[in-house]
């Protein structure tokens, strides 16, 4: 690779590169979109005579960050069209918020609030007597959600109703509906969002959320055709991060396709191009935190399981037909009963291929842990445990009322030891979209601590090194994309995050603190600028 007329030369910048054979460099020389250089100042204007040169006044750079797991389109939904009630207490404040924010809504749009994990949140009467003629739902998370009677109404659903595997809706002591659903958005009658309407709103998401923090690579969880559709068109204007697709297949959560062989071999080889591709399928074994498939439950009534959406036999064919096209399957598991299945049925198809490289992913995996076992039976059948140090933020502060009962929660230093690797995401679909910025995440993984401060499990915090591999180098290969990004290394994608400082040199606490001065993917500055202020020179090494 040779330097072309759109080469420019980075310097005066502490340069964290993640790269074992050269981990800190004082210059980047980009071009043609990649990284042509890294090294001495002296080295990178050798590689690239003439070029342009950026003075970064001592800023730190380090590869663009990587989201191995979100859901913009439904964080774009709860930011412009949705009503934010995470900040409320109260029912009645929630309910008094929903009826004053409607009064903007047009006549034929739902009502929906969008609150957050464990908040106490309206219940069906309150909701009705607030909106009696009127469909209105409040989401805890995108599993569960409460709802009034004009939205079953317009749904459809009423006592008789019958639904499909992993789907609960819930009754009362009498009965009767109490407008609590589980995994059922789908159900609902809510009017479609046009492409017109979602294309800014997830344009907006994608680069305040993401870019502003220095993300370049978002993999999203499909939620609509349409959403989708914008997603691709705005990753064709270059001015959003570069962005994977993953798809979710029936049964479950908004599914988007099936995993019959004849879609898995048109979906397969990642179809698309490094803006925006096929990424791979979702499969959702289990539901939420509430509807996960957990041994403790099965004592009681089965109608109070976890919502399993389908059994071993039928995962291990879904897999197998995937990585027979070439699919990377991300399987959601939760309840320690999925995760056995999620790793009985990898440790299947390691044995059907035992040379091939698939990395099959379960979301989750490792949130909560009773031992090592099962986490070693999947990294030996090639399979990636997939957790959300994010999720730390909204754990009980009394450990009694963590879920499950005496588990390890976010053993994240007993997962790389024996995994060698985190990889780095946000999962979240509006109940905390602060885990979009990856230095909120990696200050999780260096304090487990929640919301109040309330330390969650405090021995199995990790160092800065390793949080920051979890949103460069380990997430890439977890998406199967280490050959072009997660490090600064020549021939690899000029993706970049510029910050404010030096990452090794600040407490923990102030992670989430720190600035994106300039966002880069592919060469271009998409968020920010390479103009920092006054330059500071790096002190010789």
């Amino acid at each position: 690779m040779t330097a072309g007329t759109d080469a420019y030369i980075l310097r005066n910048c502490r340069v964290i590169t993640m790269d074992e054979e050269r981990p800190r460099a004082e210059a980047i020389a980009v071009s043609a979109g990649e990284i042509l250089a890294v090294g001495s100042l002296a080295e990178v204007r050798a590689a690239a005579a003439d070029a342009p040169e950026h003075d970064l006044g001592g800023a730190s750079v380090l590869p663009g960050f990587i989201d191995a797991h979100t859901h913009v389109e439904m964080i774009a939904l709860s930011r412009h069209f949705w009503i934010d009630v995470r900040d409320l207490t109260a029912p009645a404040a929630i309910v008094a918020r929903l009826v004053e924010r409607s009064a903007g809504l047009s006549a034929e749009d739902w009502v929906i609030g969008q609150g957050t994990f464990g908040q106490n949140l309206p219940s069906k009467e309150q909701l009705d007597a607030a909106f009696p003629d009127r469909p209105a739902a409040v989401r805890w998370t995108m599993h569960k959600y409460v709802v009034n009677q004009a939205a079953l109404d317009a749904s459809g659903i009423d006592a008789g109703t019958a639904v499909g595997p992993g789907v609960r809706i819930q009754r009362d002591a009498e009965g009767r509906l109490n407008g609590v659903l589980e995994e059922a958005w789908d159900l609902l009658a809510i009017p479609a969002y046009s492409r017109d309407r979602l294309a800014p709103a997830i344009r907006e998401s994608l680069r305040e959320l993401f870019l502003k923090n220095g993300v370049t690579t978002v993999h999203e969880i499909g939620c609509t055709a349409d959403g989708l559709r914008a997603m691709q068109e705005l990753a064709n204007e270059r001015e959003i991060p570069r962005l994977g697709v993953l798809l979710t297949a029936k049964p479950g959560h908004q599914p988007l396709v099936e995993t019959s062989q004849r879609v898995m071999q048109v979906l397969g080889g990642q179809l698309g191009d490094d803006r925006y591709w096929v990424q791979g399928i979702k499969i959702f074994m289990d539901g939420g935190r509430d509807g996960a498939f957990r041994t403790d439950d099965l004592s009681g009534p089965a109608d109070g399981w976890g919502l399993l959406t389908r059994l071993y036999p039928t995962l291990v064919d879904e897999l197998v037909t995937a990585v027979r096209a070439g699919m990377q399957v991300c399987t959601h598991a939760i309840g320690d009963l999925a995760q056995e299945i999620a790793v009985s049925a990898v440790e299947r198809v390691h044995q059907v291929f035992p040379d091939l490289d698939h990395r099959l992913r379960i979301e989750h995996f490792f949130n909560e842990s009773f031992g090592t076992v099962n986490l070693e039976r999947l990294v030996a059948a090639g399979g990636l445990a997939v957790p959300n140090p994010g999720f730390v933020f909204a754990e009980p502060d009394d450990p009694a009322r963590r879920q499950p009962s005496g588990a390890a929660k976010y053993a994240l230093r007993t997962l790389e030891r024996i995994q060698g690797r985190i990889p780095g995401n946000s999962d979240t679909a509006g109940a905390q979209p602060f885990t979009t910025n990856p230095w909120f995440t990696m200050r999780c993984m260096l304090q487990l601590q929640n919301k109040n401060g309330v330390e969650v499990n405090p021995a199995e915090t990790v160092d800065v090194e390793t949080a920051l591999r979890a949103f460069t180098v380990d997430a890439a290969y977890a998406t199967k994309q280490e050959t072009r990004k997660g490090r600064i290394a020549p021939g690899l994608l000029a993706d970049l995050a510029i910050i404010d400082r030096d990452p090794f040199a600040i407490d923990p606490e102030k992670f989430d603190q720190v600035a994106t001065l300039a966002t880069v993917v592919g060469g271009d500055v998409l968020h920010g600028s390479f103009a920092v202020g006054t330059p500071t020179p790096i002190p010789a090494q």
